[in-house]
């Protein structure tokens, strides 16, 4: 009984450090997934980049951008109401936050010859978004975003493999 009771917690043990293993790199999803996006038109590729999974906090935030607020009718002691959200905002902000970062942490977005260059041409921007949403075609905003919440976790199938 002794011997069967050591075996069982050796066992319980290896469990343990595994389940820990595996909820460890599950944490790690930010940096461990990516997926190379490349944009292309009639036939021409124009450039690519990584993106990565978004957390649900990071969804959250994109969405409160995205999101005009208007005065409670109920009176001006309650919280603001949401009036709209801007999908073309929402996508443009989860790209921005998905973008992989280059090695020295810097953003393709956040370039200051693109936010030039895109102003001389006529574009006039300020922020990532409106950079992104001036370079992506509506189709191509879409897309990305859809990959986004892909890699992120949207319309996962957990399935429950337990044994009897």
């Amino acid at each position: 009984d002794l011997h069967l009771s050591i075996r069982r917690q050796r066992q319980m043990c290896i469990r343990d450090r595994d389940l820990i293993t595996g909820l460890l790199k599950a944490a790690e999803y930010k940096t461990e997934v990516s997926q190379t996006l490349n944009i292309q038109r009639n036939g021409q590729k124009l450039f690519k980049f990584d993106i990565r999974p978004l957390s649900f906090d990071e969804i959250t935030d994109c969405r409160k951008r995205a999101t005009t607020y208007m005065p409670n009718p109920g009176g001006a002691s309650l919280p603001l109401i949401e009036k709209s959200v801007s999908n073309e905002d929402y996508m443009a902000c989860q790209i921005y936050i998905a973008t992989v970062p280059e090695s020295d942490g810097t953003k393709f977005w956040d370039n200051p010859a693109l936010k030039e260059g895109l102003n001389k041409a006529g574009h006039m921007v300020m922020t990532q978004a409106e950079i992104i949403k001036e370079i992506l075609t509506a189709g191509e905003l879409e897309a990305v975003s859809d990959k986004i919440e892909e890699l992120s976790g949207s319309g996962t199938n957990v399935i429950d493999y337990a044994k009897n």
